[in-house]
C-alpha cells in the first residue's frame, strides 16, 4: 500500500484530514530538500513527495495528528535542527544502536512534527543495526529515539490500516490516535517497528 492508498483512505474515511493535503512537490522544493540533507533522496521518498507534498497549514495534523511537512518546510526544519545538532551519548535507541546518538543528523529528513519540537524523520544515516530509510523519532522529549517503521512506505501502509480500523478520531483541529493527543505518545505504548 502506497502513500496514494493512505490518501484514498483519508479521503473516504476522514475527509477533514484529507482537505489540507498538497499536490506533488515542485522540482525546486525537492532539489532544495536534497541539498539540505546533502544527498539524493531514495526513490521511495521521492515517490512520496511526487504524490503528496505534505499539508497546508499546521492543524489538523494529517499524519495521525502530526503535521506532515511539505518539502520546503522540511528543509526549514532541517536547517533549524542543524544549528542544534551535536553528539549526545545519553540518547538511547530502540532497537539498540539502530539510530546514531546525535540530537540531529545532516542525513535525516524531517517528515512530520508535533508542534513542540518533536517529530518523525527519515533516517538516511542509521546506526550500526539500523537500515537506511527507516523512520525514527527525534526531538527534545524523545530521549530514547525509536525506529517507528523500516521505511516511509511501510509507515504509510500502517497508517492507512490505522485509519481503516478507526483508531484515528478527529474533532475540529484535534486529532487523536487511540485516545492520545500526540501520536508520539501513543508510540511509547506500541510494539515497534510499525508496518
Amino acid at each position: 500500500m502506497s502513500v496514494s492508498a493512505f490518501v484514498d483512505v483519508l479521503t473516504s474515511r476522514l475527509p477533514a484530514l484529507a482537505a489540507p493535503l498538497r499536490g506533488p512537490v515542485s522540482a525546486a522544493d525537492l532539489q532544495a530538500l536534497q541539498a539540505a540533507v546533502a544527498m539524493p533522496l531514495p526513490p521511495e521518498v521521492q515517490d512520496v513527495y511526487a504524490t503528496v507534498d505534505g499539508q497546508d497549514g499546521i492543524l489538523p495534523g494529517v499524519l495521525l495528528g502530526l503535521t506532515w511537512l511539505p518539502a520546503r518546510r522540511a528543509a526549514q526544519e532541517h536547517a533549524t535542527w542543524m544549528d542544534l545538532a551535536q553528539d549526545d551519548p545519553t540518547l538511547g535507541s530502540e532497537p539498540a544502536s539502530a539510530i546514531q546518538a546525535v540530537t540531529f543528523h545532516r542525513h535525516w529528513v524531517p517528515l512530520a512534527v508535533d508542534g513542540s519540537g518533536n517529530g518523525l524523520a527519515i533516517d538516511l544515516a542509521p546506526g550500526t543495526t539500523g537500515v537506511a530509510g527507516q523512520v525514527i523519532t527525534y526531538g527534545p522529549d524523545e530521549t530514547t529515539r525509536r525506529v517507528v517503521s523500516p521505511s516511509v512506505t511501510a509507515l504509510f501502509h500502517w497508517a492507512a490500516t490505522a485509519v481503516e480500523q478507526q483508531g484515528v478520531q478527529v474533532s475540529g483541529d484535534e486529532v487523536t490516535y487511540r485516545g492520545h493527543a500526540s501520536f508520539l505518545d501513543a508510540l511509547r505504548e506500541m510494539t515497534l517497528p510499525l508496518g
